[in-house]
């Protein structure tokens, strides 16, 4: 995942950072398949290919995701009822492919998680900070202590 703003890069983070920052990205990347899979589906109808164009857009290139595991994505999803699939012939071949589509519940879900967990994203303070972060040149200034660094823990 590529450096997007002022701050340190990937090139610039110790080996301990990087490895933090893999497992977070790992974590992230399967929490928001869902919510980019749906909202790739709130405009209309689409199949894979158009999902996985969606979410390359929608993150800017940042998240991407092989064609095994968007598969395995959609059917999770479908599987809960929020998704649903019809077979229809692809343009010029006649080849069946599945076109995907939010369900009503699917919908109402998503709108629920936009307004309740993801309702954060708005707030003056959450975009308060971002704006600070962004706007540094470097990193935060955040004193280095615990066990990572050699200080032991007090007891």
């Amino acid at each position: 995942m590529a450096g997007t703003g002022p701050g340190p890069g990937p090139a610039e983070l110790t080996d301990y950072e990087s490895h933090v920052l893999a497992s977070w990205t790992d974590t992230h990347k399967k929490s928001a398949l869902m919510l980019l899979i749906l909202l790739a589906l709130v405009e209309g109808p689409g199949w894979s290919a158009q999902v996985r164009d969606f979410i390359s857009g929608a993150t800017g290139g940042r998240l991407a995701v092989d064609e095994q595991s968007l598969h395995r994505a959609l059917r999770r999803v479908e599987g809960l009822n929020l998704i649903t699939h019809a077979a229809q012939p692809a343009p010029g071949t006649g080849a069946k492919r599945k076109v995907y589509e939010l369900t009503a519940s699917g919908g109402r879900v998503l709108s629920a998680y936009l307004d309740g967990p993801l309702g954060y994203l708005s707030s003056p303070d959450y975009l308060g900070a971002v704006a600070v972060l962004r706007s540094t040149a470097t990193a935060p200034s955040v004193p280095e202590r615990g066990v990572a660094q050699g200080v032991s823990p007090v007891g």
